[in-house]
């Protein structure tokens, strides 16, 4: 059996957006669609980029990332944004929750989170994170064998 991954939500979108345009009259369609998934991507709809990149952040990381955000964000909109599944995103938060670095209150009928920015600044991660930029800001040549 041959396993073929199915196209990103980006890509999904872009192509509808292209196939719309080529039956309207904008003259220029592919830098169109440009500004239309990048202005989707500024409104959280969904993450686009342009380029193919290397992940650096973990999911507990790219949910910190939003919910640094925008804390108002539901976990559906959560996970649309990030392309992950809903149960993944609920799983990250009822972690992150459970060590303190965001708290969730009910408002009504919605979540609203608070990021432990002060717990965040003391993890080890992120003091490695800040450690390793910082050396690469002063211009300092980094040892091959020592990561960090």
């Amino acid at each position: 059996m041959i396993l073929v991954k199915s196209e990103s939500r980006a890509e999904e979108v872009r192509k509808a957006i292209e196939l719309a345009l080529k039956g309207s009259s904008v003259d220029d369609g592919p830098g169109a669609v440009e500004l239309v998934m990048e202005a989707l991507d500024k409104k959280k709809v969904f993450r686009y980029h342009t380029e193919d990149t290397v992940d650096l952040l973990s999911t507990a990381g790219k949910v910190l990332v939003v919910l640094l955000d925008d804390p108002t964000m539901t976990q559906r909109a959560i996970s649309v944004y990030l392309d992950m599944s809903e149960t993944m995103i609920d799983k990250t938060i009822k972690s992150l929750v459970s060590v303190g670095l965001i708290t969730k209150t009910k408002v009504n009928r919605q979540n609203i989170y608070k990021v432990n920015t002060r717990l965040i600044l003391q993890h080890q991660d992120v003091q490695k994170f800040f450690g390793a930029i910082s050396s690469i800001g002063k211009g300092e040549s980094q040892n091959e064998d020592d990561p960090f």
